[in-house]
């Protein structure tokens, strides 16, 4: 086994997979941990909340920093350690929304609250870059478990603890940060052939594998607006519904 854990080509059998009893088993452990995570966090005051909030960001770039050495040391190619996929922006998020200035503030909790959030809610059920690759114990699997874990974890803080009021036009916040990213990620991508914020392939996600195989120029451009944009305004959108409808009880129950 100990052989095995830096190891990366496993056969078919081997690898975990989507919807298998064990990704079913992870998904379990990881909203029962997360949910009582969640529920053991409201009474933290603003102080604590703050400590844990530079726990997360320390944490996360530690892991992050291991990996990439780690990567770099097996000789991987740049997909497999260089930070700069759309959930990798958590990363830079999280260290944004501990910074004095407004602006930087605000992106960094918006983009938590609105794509880090979900995003990682997503993953959870379609874990392609991880349980598609490698069995459950793998580092690998684990160290990516545990990344959209903490993403989960620390966005649905910003909601209880309210660090961060939603706002519609918070969306030119959100663009930017976005858009900075994945201009970065274009170019890597054209000199490197990468694969970072999946705009070199649709790996994984074959039902975007006409459209790449039509225009990879096209590919780019929906999976970039399907980011910078759509993704932004879906979150939002459910937000409002949800919100609308707590309000809407919360006011059925208050006494006359």
């Amino acid at each position: 086994m100990g052989k095995k854990l830096f190891y990366d080509n496993f056969t078919e059998d081997q690898i975990c997979g989507i919807f298998t009893p064990w990704h079913f088993f992870a998904i379990a452990v990881f909203f029962v941990t997360v949910i009582l995570a969640i529920y053991f966090s409201r009474k933290l005051n603003d102080k604590q909340t703050k400590i844990m909030m530079w726990t997360i960001a320390i944490l996360v770039t530690s892991m992050e920093t291991i990996k990439i050495i780690l990567r770099l040391c097996k000789g991987s190619g740049g997909d497999g350690w260089i930070p700069l996929y759309f959930c990798s922006l958590f990363i830079y998020a999280i260290w944004l929304s501990l910074c004095k200035n407004k602006s930087l503030k605000t992106t960094g909790l918006c983009f938590m609250a609105l794509g880090g959030l979900p995003a990682a809610l997503c993953y959870i059920f379609y874990p392609s870059t991880s349980l598609l690759l490698y069995p459950l114990w793998h580092p690998a699997s684990l160290h990516s478990l545990f990344y959209h874990w903490l993403m989960v974890y620390a966005g649905s803080l910003i909601f209880i603890k309210k660090l961060y009021k939603l706002k519609l036009l918070d969306f030119v916040y959100y663009f930017v940060f976005v858009t900075i990213f994945s201009a970065i990620a274009i170019i890597i991508n054209y000199f490197l052939g990468t694969n970072l914020m999946f705009m070199g392939s649709p790996f994984g996600l074959t039902f975007l594998e006409p459209i790449f195989n039509y225009s990879k120029e096209l590919y780019i451009i929906l999976v970039y607006l399907a980011q910078a944009v759509a993704f932004y305004f879906l979150t939002y959108g459910i937000y409002c519904i949800i919100k609308l409808v707590v309000d809407k009880r919360r006011i059925k129950h208050e006494p006359i």
